[in-house]
C-alpha cells in the first residue's frame, strides 16, 4: 500500500488521525479482551439491566412474528426516516415537549453522535458571506465526543465555567454569564445532563442564554441523551420543552440500546431538510431497527414507566453506591479530592487538586493496572485559557457491579496517593 503524504492528505484527515477522546474511549470498549481482572469505568455503555432487557427481548420477540420483518431486513429508509415513522414520533413526543410537532421537524439518524456530526457542521465554519462561525460551548467540560467533529479548525469557543464548592469534597459547574459573547458564534451547544459531569443547567439558565441566541437568530442545540422524556435522568429539575430556535437531540443508548443506533433529531422544518441531504450523502438511509423498535415502544408507551419505575431508581441506587466506595477507598489512603455533584446521567466527574501528574498520565498509569478511566483532559475544547481542572480531573462510570467498583476504587487510590504532591 502506498502510504500517504501531506500533499495527498487533507488537514481534516490530518486532524482526524491525531489522538482523539472519542476514539482513544472506544478503543477501549471495543478492545477489552474478557481478562477477569480487566476494570471497565471508563466507557459510556449502560448498566445491563435484566428487567429493562426482558422488555428489548419482548420487542424482538413482536418484530419476528410480524410480517413486516421483511421490510425490516429488505428494504431501505429514507434517509432521516420514513414518513409513517417520523409522524408517529412527532405524535408521541408533542405532549413530552409542550409542543405540536409534525413529521416535518423530525429525523432520524444512526445515533445522535451521527446527528450532530451534521449538526454541528450545519452551524460552524466558513458562512456564505464570508465570515467564520464558531459553536459556543457555554459551559465547559462538555461531551467528549464533541471536540472533534467539525471540519474546520478551531471551531469551538469555550471559557472557564464558575465552580461553587457545595460541601465537603463537593462542588458544581455553573454557567458563567459574564461577557456572553455571540459576536463569532453561528450556534450554541450543550448537553442536559451535561457528560461528564452530571451537571443539569436549569430552565433559568437556559433561557438567559435564549434571550441573547434569539437576537441574532443563533441556534441553540440541546443534547438529550441522558435526558428527558427518556431516559430521564435529570435528578431534580424541570424537563426541557421544545421551543423555536431549539434543536433537541434524543437517544436510544442511554436506555439500554447503544447497539441499536437510534438518534431522534427535533427542529425547524428548515434544518430538518438540510439534514436529510446531509444523511443521503453521509449516511444514505438510517437503519430500520431502531426505528421499528421505537414503534412498539411508543405505540405500548412503554418508555415512562421504564424511565421512571426502572431506570432512575437504579442509577441513582448505583451513584450512591459508587461514592461511598469511592470516597471510603480515597479517605483511606489520604486522597486529596472533590467530586462534582452527580446531578443527573450516570457518570462522576472527580478532581485530585494534588495530584503530581497529568490527568492523561494517570489514565495510562490505570490503564497499566487494567482499570479504564477516561482523562478529563479531553472535555474542553474550544478553552484557551489555563484552568487547573484540564490537568486534575478524570471521568468514571458507575454502571458496573459492586465488586467491579470496589477493586477499581481501589487501585485508583494507590495510583492517585503514590503521586500527590507531597505536602499532603
Amino acid at each position: 500500500m502506498t502510504p500517504m503524504t501531506d500533499s495527498s492528505t487533507s488537514l481534516w484527515a490530518t486532524r482526524l488521525r491525531q489522538n482523539q477522546g472519542i476514539r482513544s474511549l472506544m478503543e477501549d470498549l471495543g478492545q477489552v479482551t474478557g481478562h477477569p481482572d480487566e476494570i471497565l469505568l471508563g466507557g459510556g455503555n449502560p448498566a445491563h439491566i435484566p428487567e429493562v432487557e426482558e422488555i428489548f427481548a419482548e420487542c424482538f420477540r413482536i418484530l419476528g412474528e410480524d410480517p413486516s420483518l421483511r421490510s425490516l431486513l429488505g428494504d431501505y429508509q429514507a434517509p432521516i426516516g420514513n414518513d409513517r415513522f417520523r409522524s408517529l414520533a412527532a405524535e408521541y413526543l408533542s405532549p413530552h415537549f409542550g409542543s405540536n410537532l409534525t413529521k416535518d421537524q423530525i429525523a432520524f439518524f444512526n445515533g445522535s453522535q451521527n446527528a450532530y456530526s451534521y449538526l454541528l457542521n450545519i452551524h460552524s465554519g466558513y458562512m456564505k458571506d464570508g465570515s467564520f462561525k464558531k459553536i459556543l460551548l457555554p459551559i465547559v467540560p462538555e461531551y467528549i465526543g464533541y471536540a472533534d467533529q467539525s471540519i474546520e479548525e478551531n471551531a469551538f469557543l469555550a471559557k472557564n465555567p464558575e465552580v461553587i464548592k457545595t460541601g465537603n469534597h463537593r462542588f458544581r459547574y455553573a454557567l458563567n454569564k459574564t461577557d456572553f459573547d455571540l459576536s463569532e458564534v453561528g450556534s450554541v451547544a450543550l448537553s442536559r445532563p451535561t457528560n461528564p459531569t452530571g451537571n443539569v443547567l436549569s430552565n433559568a439558565d437556559i433561557d438567559w442564554m435564549e434571550e441573547r441566541t434569539k437576537k441574532k437568530s443563533i441556534p441553540l442545540l440541546i443534547d438529550l441523551a441522558y435526558g428527558n422524556p427518556f431516559p430521564n435522568l435529570i435528578g431534580s429539575e424541570d424537563p426541557i420543552n421544545y421551543n423555536e430556535g431549539r434543536t433537541l437531540s434524543l437517544s436510544f443508548s442511554k436506555i439500554g440500546l447503544p447497539g441499536v443506533r437510534l438518534g431522534i433529531i427535533i427542529s425547524n422544518p428548515e434544518t430538518i431538510e438540510i439534514l436529510s441531504s446531509y444523511a443521503a450523502v453521509g449516511n444514505l438511509a438510517v437503519g430500520n431497527l431502531g426505528v421499528y423498535m421505537m414503534e412498539i415502544l411508543f405505540q405500548k408507551n412503554i418508555l415512562p414507566h421504564l424511565s421512571k419505575n426502572i431506570l432512575r431508581p437504579f442509577y441513582d441506587k448505583k451513584r450512591e453506591l459508587a461514592i461511598s466506595i469511592f470516597e471510603s477507598e480515597f479517605q483511606k489512603h489520604g486522597i486529596d479530592y472533590e467530586i462534582h455533584d452527580p446531578m443527573g446521567g450516570f457518570f462522576l466527574w472527580i478532581r485530585f487538586p494534588s495530584l503530581s501528574v497529568s490527568n492523561h498520565k494517570l489514565y495510562h498509569l490505570c490503564k497499566d493496572k487494567r482499570l479504564f478511566i477516561v482523562s478529563g483532559h479531553y472535555f474542553f475544547p474550544g478553552l484557551n485559557s489555563d484552568f487547573s481542572h484540564t490537568k486534575d480531573c478524570i471521568r468514571l462510570t458507575y454502571c458496573r457491579k459492586e465488586e467491579e467498583l470496589a477493586r477499581g476504587a481501589h487501585i485508583l487510590a494507590e495510583i492517585v496517593a503514590s503521586h500527590q504532591a507531597k505536602s499532603q
